[in-house]
């Protein structure tokens, strides 16, 4: 009876994962398959390794270290299991090696973080609504997934919907890349003043009603996706969740947790910055005694 109870839970398991139109309705359940689509996401830091060395190896010394610091999620599986209970085919949707070598490509060769060459999926014969930023796509449930595959990039065209909260979506291609910690990746929100989905700076394609705004679209530098970043004042413990910073601490752009001030220093509430202005009056004081002294030294000598 046991070995039966423990054969079905293993093949509504492996059910909800790969066919994307069960729903899993069980939270215990998603939180499971989130753990198993974690595993996959972890082991492509082999995958990268040597790529990284060869474009950042002068920046980057340890890159298991650095890509744990960035991708480590495993104390807080929300956002898979979110977007498991959302898409139901999760699995169909995260991209493979090849995808995101392709995407990120395009920064070492000198090209633009927010246009992209094309591909299979995005081309001039085929635009999908998954090719417009903030928005994914699946690839067919009959194929499966190899997220360690490198070398060819999957047809994903299939259902197209928004990008799940914790992931972007560029431009230009159709699947979705985890957010990494010290991001802040909701879904954006129309802004009918601007006409731009808040809090990224992409808009929704024209003539298209029935396209909304998605989630995030695009990570890389601070200078080319600082509306991706945890903001200033406030810290990002997930990469969908924002906290302002309390009084007596303070958080810098990106910060994944609040820093308590020093001593003499003061933190208001939403500070990113402390206020060091005891320390200036203290360096000040020190000096100017310091040149009494040396001053009335002086005298006495003469």
């Amino acid at each position: 009876m046991r070995i039966s109870l423990l054969f079905f839970f293993f093949f509504a398991v492996i059910l909800c994962s790969f066919l994307p139109r069960v729903k899993c309705q069980t939270p215990n359940l998603s939180s499971v398959i989130a753990e198993v689509i974690y595993d996959r996401l972890s082991n492509l830091s082999t995958v990268f390794k040597k790529e990284i060395k060869d474009n950042l190896g002068f920046c980057i010394n340890n890159v298991e270290a650095d890509w744990n610091g960035a991708f480590d999620f495993s104390s807080n599986l929300d956002f898979l299991s979110n977007c498991i209970d959302k898409t139901a085919d999760l699995t169909q949707r995260i991209c493979t090696a090849a995808e995101i070598k392709f995407y990120f490509g395009s920064f070492f060769g000198g090209g633009s973080k927010s246009t992209m060459e094309l591909n299979q999926n995005c081309n001039l014969t085929s635009w999908k609504s998954g090719c417009e930023p903030g928005w994914a796509c699946s690839v067919a449930s009959s194929e499966k997934v190899d997220l360690e595959n490198s070398k060819n990039i999957p047809a994903r065209t299939l259902d197209c919907q928004a990008c799940c909260e914790g992931f972007f979506c560029p431009r230009g291609i159709t699947c979705m890349i985890p957010c990494p910690l010290g991001a802040y990746c909701p879904l954006a929100k129309l802004n009918k003043v601007t006409g731009l989905c808040d809090p990224y700076s992409y808009q929704v394609p024209p003539g298209q009603p029935s396209h909304t705004c998605g989630g995030a679209d695009m990570w890389s530098d601070i200078r080319s996706s600082r509306e991706v970043f945890c903001s200033a004042g406030s810290y990002c413990p997930t990469t969908t969740e924002e906290t302002s910073c309390s009084s007596g601490h303070y958080c810098r752009t990106g910060s994944t947790s609040e820093k308590k001030c020093f001593k003499l220093a003061s933190c208001n509430p939403n500070t990113s910055n402390q206020n060091i202005h005891a320390y200036g009056i203290l360096l000040l004081v020190s000096s100017l005694i310091f040149i009494s002294s040396f001053a009335f030294s002086s005298f006495l000598m003469a």
